[in-house]
């Protein structure tokens, strides 16, 4: 046995590794950020995002799971373990959450605008609960698997409840996603990505 020549072949792997690494969080930045922030309203924030929640979206990517013409071929031909290096660094950054974290907000349900109630209020005669139920208070995400919706770019939350209202994107955990996108309207879905994207979640 070669010892000397298992030794090179170890340290290539290493090296062939941490250029792997260092490529895909190039590729990530571009879009996403050093900072976790979104380059446009289309693509979401992920500073602050629950890990397994973002390792289980990239992951789904990959396998084919969840579909994106942009995402599929990027991670396509990237080890887990690269990617989960990335997942790890964007949950990572910290996010500023509001002092008072609130489950029901502070006003009448009536008197709240369109996003706001459904946020904390839901729309029961629907069946959709209010957001936070899932999302935690302020839409500040609920680990391991419910994202944070806090400071999340209008668009992306906008494109995203119009996939699982169009079967387009995997119902989720607990199926809920699909049902709830469905029983709102188009203003609705609007009022509601607006309030979230709206709310800070600032760095």
């Amino acid at each position: 046995m070669n010892i000397k020549r298992i030794i090179v072949g170890l340290a290539v792997t290493s090296l062939t590794h941490a250029a792997l690494a260092n490529n895909i969080m190039e590729t990530c930045i571009d879009c996403h950020g050093s900072d976790g922030v979104g380059r446009e309203n289309t693509i979401p924030n992920l500073r602050g995002q629950p890990k397994a929640y973002l390792e289980a979206q990239v992951l789904a990517f990959k396998s084919g799971n969840r579909t994106s013409s942009f995402m599929e071929p990027i991670v396509h031909d990237v080890a887990d373990d690269q990617l989960i290096l990335a997942v790890d660094f964007y949950a990572s950054i910290p996010v500023d959450t509001p002092e008072t974290l609130q489950w029901r907000g502070d006003k009448w349900p009536a008197d709240m605008p369109l996003g706001e109630r459904i946020a904390y209020s839901g729309k029961w005669n629907s069946n959709v609960p209010a957001c936070v139920s899932c999302h935690g208070p302020n839409g500040v995400g609920v680990a391991p698997s419910f994202p944070m919706l806090l400071g999340q770019n209008k668009d992306y939350l906008v494109n995203q409840l119009n996939a699982w209202k169009n079967d387009q994107r995997p119902p989720g955990l607990l199926g809920t996603m699909v049902t709830i996108s469905k029983a709102l309207s188009e203003e609705e879905i609007e009022a509601v990505a607006e309030y979230f994207s709206s709310q800070g979640g600032s760095l």
